[in-house]
């Protein structure tokens, strides 16, 4: 039985973003169509609360269905097969309950109410379905042999039973697993929530900039893009100075979180909570463990960009020191592009053609406002950053906590309809609801490839070296994502184990490891004593805790799968058969099976390591044909 809650949400980290003036005349959403771009929940969802509720408890009476199966599950393969097939028709409901209710509070965080009934009744109800996985647990192969036999449509849940069968080391008692799914929504979400309550009740400080006052927090991405050395300085600081605010609150959340964490799988026979998500991904913790290491060889690759970048900022500004505000501004006078809404659409849309028809209708389908999916009009008490959620069946919706136009916003979005959409075409392709998730680094390398298209359109396309050199700039970036999705989670990793062993006890404690963890892979975070506190910034740590080992993985494939795209004849077919299949057998064979890939194999990083240098010396060169010698 899958866990709802856990695949809820498809989620991209937005830290670093492009330089350039403050807003000025540009609108990125013209304000006569704002209300185009924020959620329609009547039209997508439900007309009210009434509809809400009474979706609830027909989910409740479908469990009390199921529940008429409990100690009958593995008496006959008629009862196996009931057990898996009322779970799949159950699951649509109970995930359409959980993203509406998310996406009223994402929208608005003092609308919690109906977020806290389903995370109450999820927990009451995954209790009441646990004795299915325990069930089937029992059946030993030679009986489970004569079911299938006995039953052949039994074999559509044949991974399914499989993946229930594949936890019984790390199962206990049917008592024992009951009472911690009903205690799931008391000991998983409290983080999230408090860390949320911190940032609303923070004093972010205003900024004024070109005769308009910004607050750091909802208008950062505006602020950091200044032309204004001074804006841009304040911003930083301001931002990571209030965020200071409650560290030491946040530091308490996050041992307790991570205590919590660990401890409940300790008691399941894991190391501690970092295995039991690696075991979930196919993976052992030693693989991971050593694809991290092995990444963290080559972080100087991100600090041979910035020494690049560094020279090109000098040449152009005179700076005598490159502070880490001032590391994507570009010469005075060139004019940056900012994409309007329907500009950053549009041009998603041409990035991915090579995909195909079907890629096509259902990127359309999510990017036209009329439809109300996109919700983008930043306004205060929204949850941090962007993502993108549905459920099995259904067309997704994209929620940013705002949109002001700049390219890395446009990527973001990118990366979030690479997500919509790929769920659309699992459910086009008549993939069962069991099967429509699994491990989040295929879904992930699919819409990091969808950015990183958009990137590599507009810089192989340009002809004019300054705007060439910034579009080639902007890729390199992001797949310079592979190191800093690298540095975030290896972070998280060795929190967790430092927790483990009782070695982070406060917020200096934190500091100083993400001093360590995070000083190979920049030049500038060691000279910014701000940045030791990106462990309270990055709200995965909260939210979505051990997610971002499936950037990495992720990134490390989108990277080979964009080169094969434009260069390998054939691919493209390969690439939309991933995009149909469902989840139902071990993820790393997926992706072998269908695009020949092989996501452990050392050649797939050497493939990234590689093609970064290649574009750092193709950047360089670009500098030298504008006059600008960065050796």
């Amino acid at each position: 039985m899958k866990n709802i809650s856990a695949s809820l949400v498809a989620v991209v980290l937005i830290v670093t973003v492009t330089a350039t003036a403050l807003a000025g005349d540009f609108e990125p959403i013209p304000e006569s169509e704002k209300e185009l771009y924020t959620f329609d929940l009547e039209k997508n969802f439900y007309a009210g609360q009434t509809e809400f509720e009474a979706d609830l408890e027909a989910l409740i009476s479908d469990i009390d269905r199921l529940e008429t199966l409990k100690g009958k599950v593995a008496a006959t393969p008629e009862n196996l097969f009931e057990a898996y097939d009322l779970n799949d028709r159950i699951t649509p409901r109970w995930w359409k309950l959980w993203v509406y209710a998310y996406l009223k509070y994402a929208t608005n965080t003092d609308q919690m109410g109906p977020l806290e009934t389903i995370e109450k009744t999820s927990g009451d109800l995954e209790s009441r379905i646990q004795f299915v996985k325990t069930e089937t647990q029992a059946i030993d192969d030679a009986t489970l042999d004569e079911y299938f036999q006995a039953a052949p449509g039994l074999r559509e849940y044949a991974f399914a039973i499989e993946e229930s069968r594949r936890y019984r080391p790390h199962t206990l008692s049917l008592p024992e697993e009951e009472l911690l799914s009903s205690l799931s929504p008391y000991l998983g979400t409290w983080s999230e929530k408090l860390y949320q309550k911190l940032i609303d009740r923070t004093e972010f400080p205003d900024i004024v900039a070109d005769g308009d006052t910004f607050d750091v927090n909802i208008n950062y991405s505006v602020l950091i893009n200044s032309d204004d050395r001074q804006v841009r300085k304040d911003a930083w600081q301001g931002y990571f100075g209030s965020m200071a605010d409650h560290r030491d609150i946040y530091a308490f959340t996050l041992i307790k979180a991570i205590e919590t964490r660990n401890k409940i799988s300790a008691v399941k026979s894991f190391r501690n909570f970092a295995d039991a998500k690696f075991f979930d991904l196919y993976l052992s913790y030693e693989d991971v463990a050593d694809y991290f290491d092995e990444i963290a060889e080559h972080a100087y690759l991100r600090k041979e960009y910035e020494k690049v970048r560094q020279a090109r900022i000098k040449a152009d500004t005179g700076y005598e020191t490159v502070n880490i505000w001032d590391r994507t501004v570009q010469a005075s006078g060139f004019d940056k592009p900012r994409f309007e809404v329907k500009e950053a659409c549009a041009l998603i849309k041409s990035a991915m053609a090579p995909i195909g028809d079907e890629y096509q209708k259902e990127l359309c389908s999510l990017l036209d406002p009329a439809n109300r999916r996109l919700d983008i009009v930043g306004a205060e008490k929204r949850v941090p950053g962007m993502f993108a959620t549905g459920y099995p069946g259904a067309s997704w919706q994209f929620f940013s906590m705002s949109y002001n136009g700049y390219f890395k916003e446009v990527r973001g979005l990118a990366h979030e309809s690479g997500h919509a959409v790929h769920h659309k075409m699992q459910s086009n392709a008549g993939v069962k609801p069991t099967y429509s998730s699994g491990p989040s680094y295929v879904t992930e390398a699919v819409a990091i490839t969808s950015e990183l298209l958009v990137g590599y359109k507009l810089y192989n396309e340009e002809d004019d070296p300054e705007k060439k050199a910034y579009y080639l700039e902007q890729f390199l970036e992001d797949a310079l994502g592979l190191l800093v999705n690298n540095m975030f989670a290896h972070l998280e990793l060795k929190m967790y184990e430092g927790v483990e062993v009782g070695s982070l006890h406060g917020p200096d404690d934190f500091d100083a490891l993400a001093l360590e963890m995070t000083t190979p892979y920049s030049m500038y975070y060691d000279k910014h004593p701000e940045y030791k506190g990106l462990w309270a910034v990055i709200h995965h740590y909260f939210d979505v805790p051990m997610y971002n080992v499936n950037y990495v993985l992720a990134q490390a494939m989108a990277l080979v799968f964009v080169d094969k795209i434009m260069n390998e004849n054939g691919f493209v077919d390969k690439y939309q058969s991933l995009l149909r299949v469902g989840f139902d057998k071990p993820a790393p064979e997926i992706i072998k099976d269908r695009t020949g890939v092989d996501m452990l194999d050392p050649m797939v990083l050497a493939s990234g390591f590689k093609l970064i240098e290649e574009k750092t010396d193709e950047l360089r060169d670009l500098y030298r044909q504008i006059g600008i010698d960065v050796e």
